[in-house]
């Protein structure tokens, strides 16, 4: 690999300053102050294991002063670890979030549907689209100050152009907009995109609401500790901002590392100056392509497969959640807003789908063709049964129910943690 000048300077700054990487970096008898050709491949990898170990500020390489923000990941994985920003660094993921393809403008206004507590995701987009010169309506997560009622009532009134949410957010909206007598792809004429992010999202279920919605979806990919490492640009390609990042694609099998190729993305950051992101293991895997796109702009493409703890063996080949969603909403078009949710053990597919009332018997005749395209396409034997709406997704959140947190969609039998149930309390979620 290459050694750049913004890889050296960021790779000192965060051995001389950041407690925790100096005395890693050490214990692997690597001194960045005598840099040599190829010291970058011996640095040993950051984790979401060494941010918990170094908690609270083991990984902090400015002076407290200088701490503009904190925020903590949503512990999806596990515990949620900490990420510290300085003005400067805030500045610059600001910037690198108005690289996507959606265009904002002062003639925009955007909904911000993303939890605001803690994370960096609402506060990244709510800041990019003020800096574009958008109007903001600041919407936050699911609670009981914000029903979906109230949402929809805001997406209509406020004539709101773009909105910043999950892709579960935009299911969600259909259905209660479908439930107020109106019509998502024709009753709300001024929306006319959605950045989404915080799931793995499929190409059909792309297609599936940008369908349902009349709309253009635009995915971003990125992380709390992160921020945005990647976006889509005005052709439908997912980039990585190849400009602020140097990543690596890491093969597990022979632990080596390559800039494009298939396996766990792995990202430095060059101007991170609170927290530094050096050799950071994302836990997602992902495949980077150098092929030329439209648009243009020579970064990388990338295709996110799911995380790593995720994929699962059906006949010798490795799956993803997202495989199966994007056999299921191929074979859904049109039916209205349907959720998934399913547990794999071997190659048998618990599958259900909640559909709204008005689209359950369609999502029924079509359970035939939908079993024979997964076991076409991926090997499994699916068992599909179709629920009532309010089985696993209720539309507005009582105050003991948990926030709209990343959803599991599909389970391993036997896997811990949450699936996609938000109808249960806090506690009767966390296993």
């Amino acid at each position: 690999m290459t050694d750049r000048p913004t890889v050296t300077a960021a790779v000192l700054h965060a051995y001389r300053n950041a407690p925790y990487l100096r005395a890693k970096y050490q214990a692997a008898g690597a001194d960045p102050e005598l840099w040599t050709d190829g010291l970058f491949d011996r640095l040993p990898f950051t984790t979401k294991e060494d941010l918990r170990h170094a908690y609270p500020f083991g990984m902090l390489a400015v002076d407290r002063s200088e701490v503009a923000v904190v925020h903590e990941s949503s512990g999806t994985t596990g515990e949620p670890t900490p990420a510290y920003f300085t003005a400067a660094d805030v500045d610059e993921w600001l910037e690198r979030m108005l690289f996507n393809g959606v265009g904002l403008s002062g003639r925009d206004t955007v909904l911000v549907k993303t939890p605001y507590s803690m994370l960096t995701t609402a506060h990244q987009m709510h800041g990019a689209a003020l800096r574009a010169g958008a109007t903001v309506v600041p919407a936050g997560n699911r609670t009981e100050l914000m029903p979906y009622s109230r949402a929809l009532r805001l997406l209509r009134d406020y004539r709101v152009t773009v909105t910043y949410c999950m892709p579960v957010e935009l299911m969600l909206f259909a259905r209660r907009a479908l439930a107020a007598g109106l019509d998502p792809a024709e009753d709300f004429p001024d929306l006319r995109a959605a950045i989404v992010n915080g799931e793995v999202l499929s190409p059909a279920k792309k297609r599936f609401l940008e369908e349902l919605w009349s709309i253009t979806l635009y995915p971003d990919y990125g992380s709390t500790e992160t921020t945005t490492l990647g976006g889509t640009c005005p052709a439908g390609t997912l980039h990585l901002w190849s400009d602020r990042f140097l990543f690596e694609v890491l093969d597990e099998e022979t632990g080596r590392t390559a800039p494009a190729g298939t396996g766990e993305l792995v990202a430095t950051s060059f101007h991170r100056r609170a927290m530094p992101v050096v050799r950071y293991r994302m836990g997602d895997i992902v495949t980077v392509d150098d092929t030329d796109c439209p648009c243009g702009s020579g970064r990388p493409a990338v295709r996110v497969h799911g995380r790593a703890a995720d994929r699962f063996a059906v006949g010798g080949r490795t799956l993803f959640p997202v495989d199966v969603e994007d056999v299921v909403y191929g074979e859904l078009p049109g039916c209205g807003p349907v959720f998934w949710s399913g547990e794999v053990a071997g190659d048998r597919l618990t599958l259900a789908l909640e559909a709204t009332e008005a689209g359950a018997a369609e999502v029924r005749r079509r359970t035939g063709g939908l079993a024979a395209a997964l076991a076409g396409r991926l090997g499994l034997r699916a068992d599909i049964d179709v629920v009532p709406p309010g089985t696993t997704m209720t539309l507005d959140r009582r105050p003991e129910q948990e926030a709209m947190f990343k959803p599991v969609y599909l389970r391993t039998r036997g896997q811990d943690g949450r699936g996609l149930d938000y109808t249960r309390t806090s506690q009767e979620n966390v296993t």
